[in-house]
């Protein structure tokens, strides 16, 4: 069988690329990671008008064959290798119509690549409305490229798109690259590589280190230095001459209306968007209905799943033989897979609003007025929706970091991000402070377990940007930190794009992340079920005696059961082992149980810590769990412990799937749970 043709779409960020590809190909996608980096690949399946089936991969935005970030590195090391296995036989350049001059330096880097290239000068009916015209066959003359309109969200010119796509197209012949001035370096270089003209020749020299092996790489430095060549002054030279040429000749691709210059509804909207004051009130309220509604619209479906998953468990449950495997089967896998799915609500919302916000242009106003405060830890302005986000839930907002272009800045966001209190905490925290601190209102309506909630959650976030000072201060900065950012026209967004965006990055995180939690909730329910020995075996046999002789009593003693056979698994055992190490933060084996159960998952703790202690849900829960050997000392240490520990295997999980790295995992586990025990004692030393 005959390969598919591969036609991949090339584009500035915020061009529309995504939303004609959304168009294209609909729900028909596959998304995955790129070799060695955490950037998105994304494929589909087209048909063209001749019923030819194509892949269609939507590569990085990029703005240009020159940067050194990951996203743009990508785009580099797949149109500069003719040998990769997603090397196009076809190029579609996405242009933004409202700012042509910018995408052509980017369409003339790649048209001159020497691959067959069409132009899809997209947003035409924006320009059209502001009363000019792109004239698109002047376009097409001097690119030596078929060029025609399009407006990928309107789903307008798609059809002519297509009709292009289906013919012969041979590569253009036009070249802005004087070759001249490299002939002789070019000539000793060529046996390198394998190109298509002497202009990707150029680029493949300047990204030799993700093209050549050792020898290769070893053997271009001779070949540069007897032709005293220096890559990045030259690449810098020769893109100071190609802006040049663009600027001077995008004028004339342009009709404009004579019209008297006044302010854009963009410009006004921006007025009170990008204001210090109005501004940062603006996005207070925005980012607080992205929170709630993360918070409310996943509660419905998150109780659903979980309930409808246990629920499901038990009823097959039901059917198998009373034993070890029906349980496992009930507790183990369903309640795991619960463990899983639970999340895919939160991550769809977080993602689709946020597909909204970008949608719309505000997204890079956020990362505008925030990159000045965060480039001072080592971030920058796009790290501002993770970070929000991970008080909602750090799964989809260390996954949400993947907007971070430079690695460097991407990572320490990705590092800190548990840091910020998320909603998994709030159990745990509404259920200690009830035991700190009383309830009792400061002027009749200031609630002071409000102000301690308050308190946890401000804590997390600076201790989140002292790490992040540090860790500045630590790494290497190896790669270019600059922050460059489009502020786009204000539009209305594509609710296309956002379910889309909602769908893929759901597969993402139960395809990949799913399997270590599933494994994990595994492995902690075996540990809670068994136990050496026959202690289950004279547990359960001394119970069931008491149980027929006491049938009134039969809820408590099943529950005391379960409490004991906890006490004595291999999970009760782990407690007692750990409980040398935690007894100094004022921690007994009972609660070194319920810290290493809740490692499943934070909210884990309160239901653990009823279980152990043999006490009913309900509102008696709290007073008598405060009754049996809690102290003041002992809930504020293990509230502080809480803020810091990384107790939440799920976001593991993501943290390696993100990163690709065991080293980073650890790294951050052992430092968070360090910070966490240090703070703890500190806590209850102060506090005894």
């Amino acid at each position: 069988m005959s390969k598919k043709k591969k036609i991949a779409l090339v584009g500035n960020p915020n061009s529309g690329k995504t939303s004609l590809f959304n168009q294209l190909t609909g729900l028909n996608q596959k998304v995955g990671n790129y070799p060695g980096v955490t950037v998105d690949k994304r494929s589909g399946t087209i048909k063209l008008p001749n019923n030819e089936v194509c892949e269609l991969i939507d590569l990085p935005g990029t703005y240009s064959l020159s940067s050194k970030n990951d996203d743009e590195k990508v785009v580099q090391n797949i149109l500069l290798n003719p040998n990769s296995e997603v090397f196009p036989d076809l190029i579609i350049i996405v242009l933004d119509g409202t700012n042509l001059a910018r995408n052509l330096f980017l369409a003339s880097q790649v048209i001159e690549l020497g691959i067959s290239t069409i132009m899809a000068v997209n947003m035409v009916d924006i320009v059209e409305k502001s009363g000019d015209q792109i004239k698109l066959q002047e376009i097409s003359d001097y690119f030596n490229v078929p060029t025609t309109a399009i407006s990928a969200r309107r789903n307008k010119g798609i059809k002519e798109l297509l009709e292009l796509a289906t013919a012969e197209i041979p590569p253009s012949t036009k070249s802005l690259f004087k070759k001249e001035k490299y002939e002789n370096l070019l000539a000793d270089a060529k046996h390198l590589f394998k190109s298509t003209t002497p202009y990707m020749l150029f680029k493949q020299i300047n990204n030799a280190k993700s093209l050549l092996d050792e020898k290769g790489t070893g053997e271009l430095k001779e070949i540069a230095k007897k032709n005293d060549f220096e890559p990045l002054k030259e690449e810098i030279l020769e893109i100071s001459d190609r802006v040049s040429t663009i600027n001077k000749s995008s004028s004339s691709f342009y009709l404009k209306k004579e019209k008297v210059k006044q302010r854009t509804i963009t410009d006004k909207i921006d007025k009170y968007v990008t204001h210090p004051l109005w501004g940062l009130l603006i996005f207070l309220a925005v980012f607080f209905v992205l929170f709630q509604a993360i918070f409310t619209f996943a509660s419905y479906p998150m109780d659903l799943i979980n309930d409808g998953i246990v629920d499901l468990g038990i009823w097959v449950g039901n059917f198998l033989p009373d034993s070890w495997f029906a349980d496992f089967i009930s507790d183990g896998i369903f309640a795991g897979l619960a463990g899983v799915l639970v999340f895919v609500p939160q991550i769809m919302i977080l993602f689709a609003l946020i597909a909204i916000l970008e949608d719309t242009g505000y997204l890079s106003r956020v990362s505008f007025m925030t990159d000045g405060l965060l480039k001072r830890f080592g971030m920058n302005g796009k790290s501002v929706v993770p970070l929000v986000g991970g008080f909602a839930c750090s799964i989809p907002a260390i996954m949400a970091a993947r907007a971070i272009e430079n690695r460097r800045e991407r990572f320490i966001t990705i590092f800190i991000v548990p840091l910020m209190a998320c909603s998994a905490r709030l159990p745990v925290y509404v259920f200690l402070v009830s035991f700190i601190a009383p309830e009792e209102y400061i002027w009749g309506f200031i609630s002071v377990q409000g102000l301690y909630m308050m308190g946890l959650y401000l804590l997390g976030f600076v201790v989140a940007l002292i790490v992040a000072m540090v860790i500045n201060l630590f790494i290497k900065k190896d790669e270019n930190g600059s922050f460059i950012l489009e502020l786009p026209n204000y539009k209305m967004p594509s609710l296309r794009n956002a379910v889309n965006a909602a769908i893929n990055k759901g597969k993402i995180f139960v395809v990949q992340a799913g399997k270590v939690i599933l494994i994990a909730s595994i492995i902690l329910w075996v540990l809670s079920y068994f136990g050496p020995g026959d202690r289950f075996e004279q547990i359960e046999e001394k119970y069931t005696t008491l149980i027929t002789e006491n049938d009134v009593y039969a809820d408590s003693l099943y529950t005391k059961m379960s409490s004991e056979k906890l006490e004595n698994s291999y999970l009760g055992i782990m407690g007692k082992t750990i409980e040398p190490a935690i007894q100094p933060l004022g921690f007994d084996w009972k609660i070194g149980i319920a810290l290493v159960a809740s490692f499943a998952a934070r909210e884990v703790f309160v239901g653990t810590m009823s279980t152990i202690y043999s006490v009913e849900g309900g509102e008696e829960n709290e007073k008598g769990l405060k009754a049996i050997k809690f102290s003041y000392a002992t809930a504020f240490s293990l509230l502080i412990f809480y803020v810091f520990a990384l107790q939440c295997m799920s976001t593991i999980a993501v943290v390696k799937q993100e990163t690709g790295s065991w080293g980073i995992v650890t790294l951050q586990f052992v430092l968070f749970t360090g910070i966490a025990y240090l703070a703890s004692w500190l806590t209850y030393v102060l506090l005894q």
